[in-house]
Formats: C-alpha cells, sequence, structure tokens
C-alpha cells in the first residue's frame, strides 16, 4: 500500500512539474519583446462605465467582460489604422506586380538554380503563374557539385531541396520528359545573336560547333530541351492547337556580367607565342564548375532563336526583403500605453561589443560558456582544473566530482 502511495505521488509530482513548465514557456514567448507590441492595450478603469457612472456591483469576471472601445481615438490607435492602410496598399501592389509575369513557360538552367534561387522561390510562389521547366542536365549537374563542402556545393544542395519540396507538390514546377528534346542536328543556327533578326534571308547558318566555344554535351541537351519548348509552347500551356497567340517561352540564365566561369578552352592558349611563362592555370575545386556558368548557354540559345532571360543574382532576395520591411517596419518610436509619443526610445542597455571574434554577431554567448573557454583555452593559469565532455546520452553520477 505505501508502495502505491509513493508511486502515485510521485507521478503527480511529475505532472506538477511538466505543468509548470509549460505555463512557464508560455510566459516567457508572451513576454518576449514586449516593447515592440504595435497595439498596447490601453488602462480601462473598471470601476467607471460607459456612461460616466461608477458601477456599484461588484466587478465582473474577465471571462465576461468585453473590451471598450475607445471613441476619442488616441494617437496609437491612429497610427495602428495607418500602419494596416499602408500594409494593405503593399499587399495590393505585390499582387498588381504578379498578374505582370516574366512569361509563360520558363526553362531554368543549371546557373539559375545555383546563382538565383531567390528567382526561383519567387517563381514557386502561389501567386505566380509561370510554367517552370527544369532540363534533366540541370538536374545532372546539381548532382555533380552537391558534393563537397564548398559554397558551391552548399547552393548545390538547398537547390535540390527545394525542387524536391516543389516537384510532385506545385504542378506549374514540371521537370523535362524523356521526348521532350529537339536533336541538336536538326536545331537551325544563325550568325547573329540577336534571335529577333534570324528571319532575314541573308542570314547564313554557321556550324553548330564552332571551334572558338565549343559545345559540350551539357550544354548541348540543355539547349534541346529549351528549344523544344519554344517549339512546343502551346502544348505545355495546354492551349487548344488554333488558338491564334503563341506562349511566350524563354531560357533563364545567369547575367554574363555576374558570371563566375565560362567553358574553358583548352586551344585557345596552344597559338599563344609570349617569351615570358603564362600563369599556371586555375585548378578548380570541382572539374564540373564551368556547367555553373550561364554566359555560353546564352550565347548558344541566342544562336538557336530562343529567348533569353538573365537574371541578376540577389535581386530576388532584395525585392523580398523590401518587401517584408513594409510589411513589418521597424518601430522608430515608442508606443505608451496612455497613447502616442513622438520622442524616440532607445535601449538603456546597448548590446555590448568585444573585440573581433563577437563584435557583429547574431548570437552572444553566455558568460558561463565565455568563462569555460577562458579556463580551458589557458590551462597553466589558474588552479588546474579538470573539464570533462559528457557524451550524448550519458549522465553524471553524483558521487563523480
Amino acid at each position: 500500500m505505501n508502495n502505491n502511495k509513493l508511486a502515485m505521488s510521485r507521478a503527480l509530482g511529475a505532472a506538477f512539474l511538466n505543468h509548470q513548465v509549460e505555463q512557464l514557456e508560455k510566459t516567457a514567448a508572451n513576454s518576449h519583446n514586449w516593447r515592440d507590441r504595435k497595439h498596447p492595450q490601453a488602462h480601462v478603469n473598471r470601476s467607471v462605465t460607459p456612461t460616466g457612472r461608477s458601477g456599484g456591483g461588484g466587478k465582473r469576471p474577465p471571462s465576461a467582460s468585453k473590451p471598450t472601445k475607445r471613441r476619442g481615438g488616441g494617437s496609437g490607435e491612429r497610427d495602428g489604422v495607418k500602419e494596416d492602410v499602408k500594409n494593405e496598399k503593399v499587399e495590393e501592389a505585390g499582387n498588381v506586380k504578379a498578374k505582370f509575369k516574366d512569361a509563360d513557360v520558363v526553362v531554368v538552367d543549371a546557373s539559375v538554380l545555383i546563382h538565383c534561387i531567390g528567382q526561383v522561390k519567387k517563381w514557386c510562389r502561389d501567386d505566380r503563374e509561370e510554367i517552370i521547366i527544369v532540363p534533366l542536365e540541370a538536374l545532372n549537374t546539381l548532382d555533380l557539385l552537391k558534393k563537397g563542402t564548398s559554397p558551391l556545393a552548399q547552393r548545390a544542395r538547398a537547390a535540390s531541396r527545394i525542387l524536391e519540396a516543389q516537384v510532385g507538390m506545385n504542378p506549374r514546377i514540371r521537370v523535362q520528359r524523356d521526348d521532350a528534346f529537339v536533336p541538336w542536328d536538326s536545331i537551325p543556327f544563325t550568325s547573329d545573336s540577336d534571335p529577333d533578326q534570324t528571319k532575314d534571308k541573308d542570314e547564313k547558318a554557321v556550324s553548330p560547333s564552332p571551334p572558338a566555344l565549343g559545345s559540350p554535351e551539357w550544354l548541348r541537351r540543355t539547349i534541346c530541351c529549351a528549344r523544344w519548348e519554344a517549339e512546343n509552347g502551346q502544348k505545355t500551356m495546354g492551349w487548344a492547337a488554333n488558338k491564334s497567340s503563341e506562349p511566350k517561352v524563354v531560357l533563364a540564365v545567369v547575367a554574363s556580367a555576374n558570371a563566375p566561369l565560362a567553358v574553358p578552352n583548352p586551344l585557345a592558349g596552344s597559338t599563344t607565342i609570349s617569351p615570358v611563362p603564362l600563369p599556371a592555370p586555375q585548378v578548380l575545386a570541382n572539374k564540373h564548375e564551368p556547367r555553373s556558368a550561364g554566359s555560353v548557354v546564352a550565347y548558344w540559345a541566342r544562336k538557336a532563336g530562343i529567348m533569353v532571360m538573365e537574371v541578376k543574382p540577389g535581386a530576388a532576395d532584395r525585392e523580398e526583403d523590401d518587401i517584408s520591411r513594409k510589411r513589418n517596419p521597424t518601430p522608430t518610436h515608442g508606443h505608451h500605453h496612455g497613447g502616442g509619443g513622438g520622442r524616440v526610445r532607445r535601449s538603456s542597455n546597448p548590446p555590448e561589443r568585444g573585440g573581433g571574434e563577437r563584435g557583429g554577431g547574431l548570437v552572444e554567448r553566455p558568460p558561463a560558456v565565455m568563462a569555460m573557454m577562458e579556463m580551458v583555452g589557458q590551462p597553466g593559469k589558474g588552479p588546474g582544473k579538470v573539464v570533462r565532455v559528457l557524451a550524448r546520452g550519458e549522465k553524471l553520477e553524483p558521487d563523480t566530482p
């Protein structure tokens, strides 16, 4: 009997402690950043009724009371209305801007997936209408580049995760079909890079494989996929064959001014005669790194009569940051409970910045951790102490010093 009572008391004690921990976590979450709240509730005197008479009866329970609306309209309330109107205008502007789509069908090059993933996220949003085609060769490029710890490998892995989350869930994000390509030999290449002038009779087709730039197999497969989408845009859009208007199909590549690499030409240095030895060629961390450049893909796409859309790295990310700042502006003045205030409120205890190691960091280390690191880093100074690091799941015995 005593054992049952002891077990029951322990269970009740554990349940009580769990309840207290949950309440403390909720309180800490609700009390975080209390100065940044936009609409603080004004103090309401419950002893005075809305008609100006004092209430003689007892106080009503909090559940039965209703929030009292202020008829005078304080400055804090006016500020809240202004912020709501501003947010509505920003959302309307974003919706209007989303209606102007970049194209009907966008074939995404591997360079955009690696260097302009923010633009890909923008196309994946629900308010967009573009159909995104990911070539199979772009997926192969991501698989070849995502191995390792370099920044390029990290970008390739991030792009792979985003595509895995979108393909199959978002009907507008599609992967190239196995039969959706045009043979390389059947593509009419022109000498002028402007696709709008390819219909002139004086233009003469050139060799599809000029030795100056070369055309690797991965580049050919990307161009063949984009050419098929340009010729069969109505099938991709699901339009009727007798529809007069043609869909706008573009190949998205990284802007040539920001292209980090180009396809290496082994014959370029053979004809150069110089009395001074040339510097050793730069060794790439990954031999497939030239695939992440979009300049050569854009060159061949223009020669194949494909409309090219150059994407600048970081442009979509900056646009998203501007929209988020407009929707959630940083408060420039403090809100008082009694109304609006015009004075700027600054923190009385600004965060201290130490040396170069901690300066500008987003996460500040606790003082206890800093003291322990200093003690471990200087074992020769002060009394000798042994710091034991426990493994995951290991418990410290009470008798262990």
